[in-house]
C-alpha cells in the first residue's frame, strides 16, 4: 500500500475486517536457517585451543628473554612504551605492512593479560561471542570477559603512550582475586 492510498479508512465494510491475526511464526526464521543462532549472546569461556596456547607460550618467553617483569605494572608500561615509540619512530602505519604491527600487539596483549591473571579472578581462556573467538580472560564469577589484544591494539597503531599503567590498573582495582 502507497504512502498516500485512495482506500480510505473506513471503506471496509462493517464485519469484514477480516481476522488479523497471523499464523504463529510464519514471519519468523527457523533457528536452523541461520547458522548464527549459534553463537552466544553473551561471552562464554571455551578450553584454549591450541593454536591460542602456542600464541600465549611463546609471547611469555619473549617478554621473559626481554626481562619484562610481568607482577610489575610499571615494567609492563615502559616496554610497551618502548616499542609503540619505536614503531612510530619507523613511520607507524604510513610505512608498515599489513601484519607488521601483530607481533607487538600479540606480546603486549599477553603481558597485560597474564598481569591480569596474576592480580584478579580472570583467567586464560578461549573466548566465544557474538563476533568470533579470541585468546582472552574470562571470570567464570559473572561471566566477564577481556580480550588484551582489544586493549592494545587502536591504541598502538595510534601511538599512545604511558596509558598501561592507569588503564590495566583501573581493571585490577575493578576485579577481586
Amino acid at each position: 500500500m502507497g504512502l498516500f492510498s485512495r482506500k480510505g479508512r473506513d471503506s471496509t465494510p462493517a464485519g469484514e475486517e477480516g481476522d488479523l491475526r497471523q499464523d504463529p511464526g510464519s514471519d519468523l526464521l527457523e533457528p536452523e536457517a541461520d547458522d548464527d543462532w549459534s553463537r552466544p549472546l553473551g561471552p562464554r569461556a571455551l578450553p584454549l585451543r591450541a593454536d591460542h596456547l602456542a600464541l600465549r607460550d611463546r609471547c611469555l618467553s619473549e617478554l621473559a628473554t626481554a626481562g619484562v617483569d610481568l607482577d610489575d605494572l610499571g615494567a609492563i608500561g615502559v616496554g610497551y612504551d618502548a616499542d609503540c615509540a619505536a614503531w612510530v619512530a619507523r613511520g607507524g602505519l604510513k610505512r608498515s605492512k599489513p601484519g607488521d604491527q601483530d607481533p607487538f600487539i600479540q606480546r603486549w596483549g599477553v603481558a597485560i593479560g597474564e598481569h591480569l591473571t596474576r592480580t584478579t579472578d580472570l583467567r586464560w581462556a578461549t573466548v566465544e561471542d557474538p563476533f568470533g573467538t579470541d585468546l582472552g580472560l574470562f571470570a567464570d564469577s559473572d561471566h566477564f570477559a577481556l580480550v588484551p589484544t582489544n586493549l592494545v591494539s587502536g591504541r598502538f597503531l595510534n601511538g599512545e603512550c604511558g596509558w598501561v599503567p592507569g588503564v590495566v590498573g583501573h581493571l585490577v582495582g575493578l576485579r577481586q582475586r
